[in-house]
Parts: structure tokens; sequence; C-alpha cells
């Protein structure tokens, strides 16, 4: 496993770490939960994490891993994180609310110079936010799933979503959670996990999407390192769009949103409401069949976009 990846997997399973052990009453007992599954983050990543403090809250039945330090297999450095935050999860139920907020992380200058010649140093030295939650409604099986990354004083990205029929998933998702808590996975056990996934993901139906890029004051600075790398500049790039935009088969009030985000580079926003009852790939066909007619497309999701 490469460095990079050693980095978002222990990072993700810090976080997971966390998972279920709200209900201890003593942080004692949260202590010795997570240090379980840390040591599972080491067996199957080499990697290491340590952190300064647990607590643990049950009115808010949320924990909080607090000064964590993330090191590769070697002993060498490879992030910070100020905390984690995990609420509302149960280990013997799918919950019906849950978050998870990761304050701070950050990559070390040292495990940066590693990174290949072509990474944005700029995004790669950031300080992050990163908050994701699930409301999950077992009755009806609806899932809405909210994530928001800020690399901060750079560029926030908001995502939130819509499920139908997630009620496989769910259950498939908290089994191999439960599996996973228990012993490392072999490889036969994570393809199984694979397949199940895949079949439930299959039977999703989406109901909504709402997407938000904001500039938090970075942003055009981010851009003109990565447009000077292909020889282009923030203005050329802006007339290439607008250009381009004009042969693009898109509506004009598409047209209208990706060229005012082009040029002003402040915000751009996209919403979507989706049929009833379809899954993606039932959806994508229909888009599919309307091609080289913008207007129906955009009809059909109900697709929205501004752009400044």
């Amino acid at each position: 496993m490469n460095k990079l990846a050693i980095a978002v997997a222990v990072v993700i399973a810090a976080g997971v770490g966390g998972v279920g052990y709200v209900n201890h009453a003593a942080s004692k007992e949260v202590r010795a939960e997570i240090d379980k599954q840390l040591a599972l983050v080491n067996q199957q990543t080499g990697a290491t994490i340590t952190y300064a403090d647990v607590s643990a809250s049950v009115i808010s039945n949320s924990i909080t891993v607090s000064d964590l330090l993330v090191q590769g297999p070697e002993g060498e450095r490879v992030a910070n994180i100020d905390s984690i935050i995990v609420t509302g999860y149960e280990t013997q139920n799918i919950p019906p609310q849950s978050s998870v907020d990761i304050n701070h992380f950050q990559f070390d200058n040292d495990f940066i110079a590693l990174f290949p010649a072509e990474t944005n140093v700029m995004l790669a030295s950031a300080s992050y936010d990163i908050h994701s939650s699930l409301d999950y409604d077992e009755k009806s099986g609806d899932s809405d799933l909210v994530v928001d990354v800020s690399a901060n004083d750079i560029v926030s990205l908001h995502v939130d979503m819509g499920l139908s029929n997630t009620h496989q998933l769910m259950t498939v998702s908290h089994a191999a959670q439960q599996q996973a808590r228990a012993q490392p996975l072999t490889e036969q056990q994570l393809f199984e996990q694979q397949l199940k996934v895949m079949e439930a993901l299959y039977e999703m139906e989406p109901r909504y999407l709402n997407i938000a890029l904001n500039n938090e004051g970075e942003l055009e600075a981010l851009l003109e390192g990565e447009l000077s790398k292909q020889g282009m500049s923030v203005e050329q790039m802006q007339v290439m769009v607008e250009q381009q935009l004009q042969q693009a088969p898109v509506t004009a009030e598409i047209a209208h949103a990706i060229g005012g985000f082009a040029k002003g580079l402040n915000a751009f926003t996209l919403s979507a409401s989706l049929p009833e009852g379809q899954n993606l790939m039932q959806i994508n066909e229909q888009i599919m069949m309307l091609m080289g007619q913008p207007q129906q497309q955009a009809k059909l999701i109900n697709l929205e976009m501004t752009g400044n």
C-alpha cells in the first residue's frame, strides 16, 4: 500500500474506531475499545495512530479523541489531527442518526515531500475539516447523507444527497463493520463484501443531490498553480471555457452558470431532483436516450445550476 493510501485509510479507520462505543459509561472503557481498533489498523496497514486523550458523553451519545498523530510503518510522521468526534453510533443496531467530525487534519511537511512531483502542494499542505452525517429511516429505507470538506482558507465542498431503498446497503455495511471490528478481513472476505455492496448499490434509488463549491480565499491561487503546469493562465482558461460552452450541448441556464463560475471563481451550486422509483442505471438510460436534447435532460432530473 502506498504512503498516501495508508494516510487516507488510517484517517478513516481512526474515525470508525470509535463507532459503537459511546454507550460505555466510562472513558476508560472507551479508550480500551479504541486501542483495540487502532491495533487492527496497525495490523492491516502497518501504520500507527496515537492520541492524547479520549472522552465519552452518554448524554450526547458521542466520543471525542483528541491530538492524534499518524505514523507510517517505518515510524515516519504522516499527519496530525486535532480531534475526531463520533456521534450517534451504536454497536448492535443501525443508528437513525450518526456523524463523524475530523477537525484540523494536516499532513506532515516531511511526508508531503515524498508525494509525487505533480501533487498540488497548496492542497497537500492545507488543514482540513471534514464532516459527514447520515440519517437513516429503517421503516421507509430512506437515507440522507451530508458530507462537508473544507481545505481551510482555500476552498470548501458541500454535498448532500437523498437515497431510497437503502435497507440492503445499510444491513450489508453494518454486518461488514461488525466483522471488521472482530479481526482483520481476509482477501476472500473483502471480495465477498465488495460484491454484496455492489449489489446493494445497484438497488438504491437516488432522490436528490445538492453540491456547493465555495471559494474560501485562495481558490484562484490554487487554480493558477494548476493551470501554470499546463502553460495556461486563468484568463486563457476563462476564454477557453466560454468558447467551449458555445459549442456544448447544454441549456443556456447551465452555460450561464458554468461561465459565471469560471469568471468569478466565487461559488458554484448544482441541484437535482430525480425520478421516483428508479435506480441510477435506469435514470442514466433515460438520460442517454435524450442525448442532443439538453432541455429535456435537464427537465428529467430537474437540474439547476448557479455560478459566480
